[in-house]
This record gives structure tokens, C-alpha cells and sequence, in this order.
């Protein structure tokens, strides 16, 4: 009898902690795509990596040759080092909309280990409006 109740009173426990949102995966963050499409406009990524201090800052903007860019927010910023994966939420106040075919936002937090020069994989995880989730990556950056 106890071998049945005990998976039924841990099923609460796993379940809550499932419920947020799932970190992607090293592999799927070096395999999200370098142009997107979403609402017929092709998205590019743009970033710049940078420490000051302790602070790692990592500036991206999120372009469209032509306007309008669609409804999209940055949620997270990952980077990806031979060292491992950094990744910081974006605040609602450091997003901004540049020129009308960009959107602009920051991510920072420690650099915990990251180094001035180091090459790195930037990505962005973005949502739409109806909630759908994507991931796009820009080149290999340098870390200043």
C-alpha cells in the first residue's frame, strides 16, 4: 500500500516544479537559426558582449530590413562559451523599439567567469503575442 501512495503524494511536488518554462539545451541553443521568419519578415539578430568589472552586459538588437517588426519581446539572453552557458532575464524596462524595424534590448547579470575576447554564441529568446517561443542566434561575437 505504501509503494502506491508515494508516487501519488510526489506527483504534487514534480508537477509544481514543471510548471515554469524549460531552459533550452547547449545543442538547441547553438542550432537556433541565424534568420528567422515570423509574420512574413525575415529577423536577424545583432549583439555586443561586453564586461565591465564584474558585470557582463550583452546590448542585442532584433532587426527586420523592412517594417514594421512584428510584436516580438526579448525574454532571455544566452551565452554560449566554451566555458558554458550564461543566460539573463531581460527587463520590461530594457527593451525598447529602435527605428520602427528593430527592437532593442539588454541583458546583464555577473560575468562569473566570463573574459574580455573570448568568442561566443548570442541568442535570444523571444515571444509573440500568442505566446509562441522562439530562439535566434547571431554570429560568433567577441566578448569586449
Amino acid at each position: 500500500m505504501k509503494r502506491l501512495l508515494a508516487p501519488l503524494l510526489l506527483a504534487p511536488l514534480v508537477a509544481c516544479g514543471a510548471l515554469g518554462p524549460a531552459s533550452p539545451t547547449t545543442a538547441q541553443l547553438l542550432s537556433a537559426p541565424t534568420t528567422l521568419t515570423v509574420a512574413g519578415r525575415s529577423l536577424t539578430a545583432e549583439a555586443s558582449p561586453s564586461i565591465s568589472g564584474a558585470v557582463f552586459r550583452v546590448q542585442v538588437q532584433v532587426q527586420s530590413p523592412r517594417p514594421p517588426l512584428p510584436p516580438l519581446t526579448v525574454t532571455d539572453v544566452y551565452v554560449v562559451t566554451r566555458e558554458g552557458v550564461w543566460r539573463s532575464g531581460v527587463a520590461p524596462g530594457s527593451q525598447r523599439a529602435c527605428a520602427g524595424a528593430c527592437t532593442f534590448a539588454v541583458g546583464r547579470g555577473a560575468a562569473r567567469g566570463m573574459v574580455a575576447g573570448t568568442g561566443s554564441q548570442v541568442v535570444v529568446a523571444l515571444r509573440d503575442p500568442l505566446g509562441r517561443s522562439y530562439l535566434l542566434r547571431d554570429d560568433t561575437v567577441r566578448v569586449r
